[in-house]
């Protein structure tokens, strides 16, 4: 369902910020909009309000037919001028005398990581396609792009079949909308109408009060909610970017069949930081001491990322408290080991996610001491390893998931941790980056569906 349409005057320069273009206005009766003239290293028209979430955009658009010389379209979730997601279309590529060009006449991005030479290279045919039906690459053209959720689907001169349907590679869920100019290009935009879906009785996952409860373990209140009946299923999310909130697919899909708890870790959301250095154990602990307020059973327990190194550690020293473990992106981390020295701080998580960000502290019991935990963060993922010691302790199933192409983890980090558990098994799903649940969803849960299904799981 769509909440009330809107639909911003493209020629009032009062409701935008232009960010490397120049934008004209255009006096057309059928196309009133705007006009942006080719620059060197094109740039995007900013609508400074509302935010977008999820919904339907739809506008007109104009490019030209000349090689290299055509890139338009739109941003959204925009964080800033060099954070965010676009949808845009190559014109030049929609007639051309080389027939292969029209696999790569639109596109998909995700800003500052994944251009379209990252996407071509590493998953070619995959985040862009040819434009059905093929529209006249010098007039104007009809765009609708709808965004729900993870998935971003484009539609052109109302086709009911869409010409690309993705999955976003980005864990922003809102932010601004842009009009997009590549370089070397010349557009023009008119009648732009904004239909946000309206998120009927959405439940606030990470801040429910009427889920929500408070464990107090040590020096630190960790917070958690719980979902559903049956047999528990504990949710560990990832660091820094994480939250209960990113689980989302998951927790709706599971509280159907299980008891699902999801267990805030220090520092994130609504849980405490403690005043304790963060490690491993600690994490564990913590976890362990919320499972148990809440159920006697052993759990399936299903990590990403920070939390898939809480789930090994818990399953190591606490077993009794362990049915399965699912751990999604966590490979090996041996003493000595060489890796990326992490250096979180406030200063440029705000620049590359403000938005996120502004959210996430709006949750903290503390977001006076952010930067302390980032801190704390940092000196745990730089110093602490877990590695053999630790896995060779696990007795349960175990599922090890992540994406071929995890910036963190090499699939063959993933390979040593399989050979040290001994009942373990081993999921690399391909095309896939650190967020293997966001990329390809369907797959993912189709691994862990039949991990833990136990009959429960259609």
């Amino acid at each position: 369902m769509q909440a009330q349409t809107l639909r911003p005057d493209l020629r009032n320069p009062s409701i935008w910020t232009a960010s490397g273009i120049h934008a004209e206005p255009l006096d057309d009766v059928k196309y009133p909009g705007i006009r942006f003239n080719e620059t060197t290293q094109g740039g995007l028209y900013i609508l400074n309000q509302p935010e977008f979430s999820e919904g339907s955009i739809e506008f007109d658009l104009r490019g030209r037919n000349q090689l290299q010389k055509s890139f338009v379209g739109l941003a959204f979730h925009i964080q800033n001028d060099s954070v965010y997601d676009a949808i845009y279309f190559r014109p030049f590529n929609f007639r051309p005398e080389d027939t292969s060009r029209q696999s790569r006449a639109v596109q998909y991005i995700s800003s500052p990581k994944n251009h379209w030479f990252t996407l071509r290279t590493a998953f070619p045919g995959k985040y862009e396609n040819k434009v059905q039906p093929v529209p006249d690459p010098d007039g104007w053209f009809h765009v609708r792009i709808e965004v729900a959720g993870q998935e971003v689907k484009v539609y052109v001169n109302n086709s009911e079949m869409p010409s690309l349907s993705v999955t976003k590679l980005s864990s922003t869920t809102s932010g601004r909308l842009g009009l997009w100019v590549g370089n070397q290009s010349d557009a023009g935009f008119a009648n732009l109408e904004i239909s946000p879906f309206k998120k009927m009785n959405a439940v606030p996952y990470g801040n429910n009060k009427d889920a929500g409860s408070y464990c107090q373990v040590g020096d630190a209140r960790i917070y958690y909610e719980v979902y559903g009946q049956g047999s528990p299923i504990v949710l560990l999310h990832g660091g820094v970017y994480g939250y209960i909130d990113e689980f989302k697919p998951l927790i709706e899909r599971l509280a159907a069949h299980f008891q699902v708890i999801c267990i805030g870790t220090r520092g994130h959301g609504k849980s405490e930081m403690g005043r304790l250095p963060f490690t491993w154990a600690q994490r564990a602990n913590d976890a362990y001491q919320v499972i148990r307020a809440v159920s006697n059973e052993k759990t399936t327990v299903i990590g990403f990322s920070d939390g898939a190194y809480t789930a090994y550690k818990l399953a190591a020293l606490y077993p009794q408290a362990v049915n399965k473990i699912v751990a999604i992106g966590a490979g090996d981390f041996p003493k000595n080991s060489k890796r990326e020295k992490f250096n979180y701080n406030p200063e440029l998580l705000m620049r590359d996610a403000a938005n996120f960000f502004k959210s996430r502290l709006a949750l903290m019991p503390e977001p006076n001491r952010w930067d302390e935990c980032l801190q704390g963060l940092n000196h745990l993922y730089n110093n602490e390893t877990l590695s053999k010691e630790t896995f060779q302790q696990i007795t349960c199933p175990t599922l090890l998931v992540a994406g071929d192409q995890d910036q963190y983890h090499r699939p063959e980090d993933l390979v040593n941790v399989a050979r040290y558990i001994p009942e373990s098994q081993l999921c690399i799903i391909n095309g896939c980056d650190h967020v293997v649940f966001y990329c390809n969803f369907p797959m993912f849960w189709e691994s862990i569906r039949t991990f833990i299904n136990s009959g429960k799981l259609p």
